[in-house]
């Protein structure tokens, strides 16, 4: 008898995966899926995820380069990571300001403009579906410290 890696046995694994097809029965274990052909296969991680999160990236920080009309947007937003969902369908946008006191009204700013970005979004990229946006505020004081505390030099001319 051939045993999967949770312990039950294929046939009733493959049992389980026909009725799941079918919609009636229980679920398949987490990290099994149904192949074509009705045949259980192991899950491997795709990489669209990855793909989409760098197109979201680029287009927003595209858009907050050339401007929001709020007032309330200051300083240097920086878009500095965005994790997809696994449906591609919801997205973290993890943003930094600098200077750090200007963050919480700069990410009002985006939270409103949650619309008018995906807007943009769906007509700049070729997306089929434009994700939902949920914009963090890092706190970056390494960040702020590292840089204000660089030589500046001046022209001696």
């Amino acid at each position: 008898m051939c045993l999967s890696a949770t312990g039950q046995s294929l046939y009733d694994l493959s049992a389980v995966a026909m009725r799941e097809r079918r919609g009636k029965g229980p679920r398949l274990p987490p990290g099994v899926t149904l192949g074509g052909d009705g045949s259980l296969r192991d899950e491997i991680p795709s990489s669209r995820p990855a793909q989409v999160a760098s197109v979201v990236q680029r287009a927003i920080q595209e858009r907050i380069v050339r401007g929001l009309s709020d007032p309330r947007l200051q300083g240097m937003v920086s878009v500095q990571e965005v994790l997809m969902s696994h449906d591609l369908l919801s997205a973290r946008v993890k943003v930094s300001v600098l200077p750090a006191d200007r963050g919480p009204l700069s990410l009002a700013a985006l939270r409103n403009a949650v619309g008018f970005l995906r807007a943009s979004m769906r007509e700049s990229t070729s997306l089929r579906r434009v994700p939902e946006l949920h914009f963090e505020l890092i706190s970056t004081p390494a960040l702020h410290d590292s840089l204000s505390s660089t030589p500046r030099f001046e022209d001696q001319a």
